[in-house]
């Protein structure tokens, strides 16, 4: 799995729209994607039977949505942080070194979705 050089600036900026609630894209569930599980071999994301899009992708991009266990909802943190599963800590929206991460992270987060399912 790839390793991001640059951190996620979800606790900087107190964000948790990665994980609220998860979201894959439908493509990689059809190629075999496994949800992570914890270390007793137990999910910690459940389905949540909605599937979503992109406003700007909507006929092409599919996103499948899931709930994780260790996320609370009040606080927008993640109750396991320490031990989270490599796709958590390999998930960024930071990607482009010609922006600010505040660029990013602004851009990432005002994508609207609209519920397919």
């Amino acid at each position: 799995m790839e390793n991001f050089s640059k951190h996620a600036p979800c606790l900087d900026k107190n964000c948790s729209f990665c994980c609220d609630p998860v979201k894959i894209n439908q493509k990689a569930i059809q190629s075999g994607f496994k949800s992570p599980t914890d270390k007793d071999g137990n999910k910690i994301w459940q389905k949540t039977g909605v599937v979503i899009a992109p406003e700007e992708r909507i006929d092409t991009d599919r996103v499948v949505t899931f709930d994780c266990i260790n996320y609370d909802k009040e606080s927008g943190k993640c109750l396991d942080y320490e031990n989270r599963p490599e796709i958590c800590k390999n998930t960024t929206c930071i990607k482009n070194d010609n922006e600010s991460i505040d660029q990013q992270h602004k851009r990432m987060t005002e994508v609207k979705f609209v519920k397919m399912k």
